[in-house]
């Protein structure tokens, strides 16, 4: 028991998780056993919450330190103008401090401290309105202190493990060796923690001017690159999954749009409908597949019923007109070039095979046609058919792989993806 209390003092003193030295390994009673992880676990959590409180620029030298940081100062400048953006929502109360890595992969996270870092691959892929959605997500796990949480969870199976082996130190020791790297690499967050951020994300992203179909499209593009980044069968024992399914995320997140257009935009497949009634299915337009494009056409006509309609109080009937609208409610719908401009707002940029006067009839049917939707397992018999045949494919890997997914600046507007 003596080694084991001058273990915890040793802990005590630490001055940070990165510097606790390695323990030794005691055999004790049964009661020592307990006391030894109760004590544990009320260390471990001092020194995560002083880390997330109080330790944020020494997180952010650990983090850049491992990741490096891109010297691209219009990415850079980008980053900080959509973080600008959203912290004048009022609905973020951390501070963060955010900066761009540069690693070509699609990812992003943040760490205890309150510090996101965004892959420069993801800078180049993503337009404004689906980047502004993957800092809502990442300051959704900072608001609600994911990662001081998701730490705790596995501690708190690790001891339980460590005490099941007869109080072993050895094991704990590795789990404190390791704390660093893991909640630096974004590992230790749940599969609950991240359908919790898309949530907040999405209800902080609905109160800017961001493309709220950017939350959704932003998913297409990883689940187009990677697949649904969830492991079946067996391989879940070894490799267990911490994300829900990308291609599940796509559906919720577009879900949650629909209840914002006031129940009245939908997307099913790479099929766009307005009161049920199908406007258009965007061709693909050079890094904008169908379905990403459906997203952002979809997000900037919810935008549009929103104003009139606003968020639908039931998850599956419109939302009616708000008394303080007028009665004779007039939808302008005009050609401008190749955009097409509702009211004043530009819903999409035509390419070379949109049936540009096709979408303005069916706009202009659908906008005035009676309060409808498509039921919730309409829209999901949609969405498997569009994977079924448009999903991610094992083959697609190497392809996608030395695919440059990299946007044009001059192309990031969503007026141009859609």
């Amino acid at each position: 028991m003596k080694r084991c209390k001058k273990w915890i003092g040793t802990l005590l003193v630490s001055v940070s998780l990165i510097t606790v030295p390695v323990g030794a390994a005691m055999a004790a009673n049964s009661w020592q056993i307990l006391a030894y992880g109760t004590m544990a676990m009320v260390i471990v959590k001092q020194q995560l919450v002083q880390l997330d409180a109080g330790r944020q620029n020494q997180m952010l030298a650990e983090t850049q330190k491992k990741t490096g940081v891109s010297h691209d100062e219009a990415a850079n400048q980008r980053l900080d103008n959509i973080h600008a953006n959203l912290m004048k929502t009022g609905m973020i109360k951390r501070d963060y401090k955010m900066y761009v890595n540069p690693s070509q992969d699609m990812n992003a996270f943040e760490t205890i401290g309150g510090v996101i870092s965004i892959n420069q691959g993801m800078m180049n892929a993503l337009t404004d309105s689906e980047l502004a959605f993957t800092l809502c997500h990442e300051m959704g796990h900072g608001e609600h202190r994911h990662a001081v949480n998701g730490i705790l969870k596995g501690i708190a199976v690790s001891t339980a493990v460590d005490l099941a082996f007869g109080g072993n130190g050895d094991l704990l020791d590795i789990l404190f060796g390791g704390l660093a790297v893991n909640y630096i690499d974004n590992e230790v967050i749940t599969m609950d923690q991240e359908k919790e951020a898309d949530a907040t994300g999405f209800n902080i992203l609905k109160n800017t001017q961001y493309n709220v179909g950017g939350a959704p499209a932003s998913m297409v593009l990883i689940y187009e690159k990677y697949g649904n980044l969830y492991t079946e069968g067996w391989k879940r024992v070894i490799s267990p999954n911490n994300h829900p399914k990308m291609s599940n995320r796509i559906e919720r997140l577009g879900n949650r749009m629909t209840r914002w257009s006031g129940n009245r935009v939908q997307v099913g497949g790479a099929t766009v409908y307005v009161n049920a009634l199908p406007v258009v299915t965007p061709i693909s337009f050079g890094e904008y597949s169908s379905c990403r494009r459906a997203y952002l056409v979809a997000g900037n006509l919810a935008r549009l019923t929103h104003e009139v309609y606003g968020e639908a109080v039931q998850k599956d009937v419109p939302q009616v007109r708000s008394t303080s609208k007028a009665a004779d409610w007039q939808w302008n719908i005009l050609r401008d070039g190749s955009d097409i401009v509702v009211n004043g707002t530009t819903i999409m940029t035509c390419a070379a095979g949109d049936d540009q006067a096709s979408i303005i009839k069916n706009l202009k049917l659908a906008l005035y046609a009676k309060a409808d939707m498509l039921n919730e397992n309409k829209i999901s018999s949609l969405q498997e058919e569009w994977l079924k045949t448009h999903g991610y494919k094992e083959k697609k890997k190497e392809t996608l792989k030395n695919k440059n997914t990299s946007i044009p600046a001059a192309e990031r507007s969503e007026h141009v993806a859609g």
